[in-house]
């Protein structure tokens, strides 16, 4: 799963609008978490668990769907079938993996989708039209280019070893992680400094109402799922 700096809501078959993204992340991050294994909030859970997927086809992310459903199909065969039957370390090891599978992989996972799917003038858009501070929103879209620019930084300096074969002949750990974390470490400073620069040439803090390019509205089926998640969140605390 790779996170890439382009946003790919473009190729999506279903746009759906930021804020809806965000209703649908905080939701889900909370039923998983604090969600029962029995009655309303079990049926709650696997519903939240259908969610990511769903919206990962939609970005044609079939490679990602695909491991999500196996690791959220092994969690829920060893929780069903395998913990049961074993006791001590095992039952220990594997309820604890199985548990941080189930309650959090569906979050990040679309939090994943969120980034992807949501380009950072998308995001101001929508946090404008939220009335949200700009000391909040600008740290979050700054965030957004972030971590995909770190991405592939990390992945240039990973070929850039495997050209030089420095990969095949360090047999230590700790070396091999100092000749990925010196050159990641030196980018990091360059990218912030480079984000900064970006957000000072595009007025980012000057005062003043913005204006948009990026078009955004709400759609019929953003209310239909933003009135769903709010209905599952109304379940989840009522039962």
């Amino acid at each position: 799963m790779e996170l890439g700096l382009s946003s790919t809501s473009d190729k999506s078959v279903l746009k759906l609008d930021p804020r809806t993204k965000l209703c649908l992340l905080i939701a889900i991050s909370l039923i998983m978490v604090g969600g029962k294994t029995a009655g309303v909030e079990y049926i709650l859970r696997v519903i939240c668990a259908a969610i990511p997927f769903v919206l990962l086809l939609t970005v044609r992310h079939i490679k990602s769907a695909l491991i999500y459903v196996v690791l959220i199909a092994f969690s829920v065969f060893c929780e069903g079938s395998v913990i049961p039957n074993i006791s001590g370390a095992p039952n220990l090891i594997l309820m604890i993996l199985c548990g941080i599978i189930s309650r959090f992989v569906p979050g990040y996972m679309m939090g994943w989708y969120t980034v992807r799917s949501t380009s950072v003038s998308e995001f101001m858009t929508a946090m404008d039209r939220m009335h949200v501070p700009y000391f909040i929103t600008i740290p979050f879209s700054v965030m957004f280019r972030y971590f995909p620019t770190l991405s592939e930084e990390y992945r240039s300096v990973h070929d850039a070893m495997k050209m030089r074969e420095i990969g095949q002949s360090v047999k230590n750990p700790f070396t091999y992680i100092e000749y990925v974390l010196v050159p990641i470490m030196m980018s990091t400073v360059r990218i912030a400094d480079e984000l900064s620069a970006a957000s000072l040439t595009k007025g980012l803090c000057a005062g003043g109402k913005r204006t948009h390019i990026c078009q955004i509205s709400i759609r019929l089926y953003d209310w239909l799922l933003m009135f769903g998640t709010l209905a599952m969140i109304v379940l989840f605390f009522a039962f």
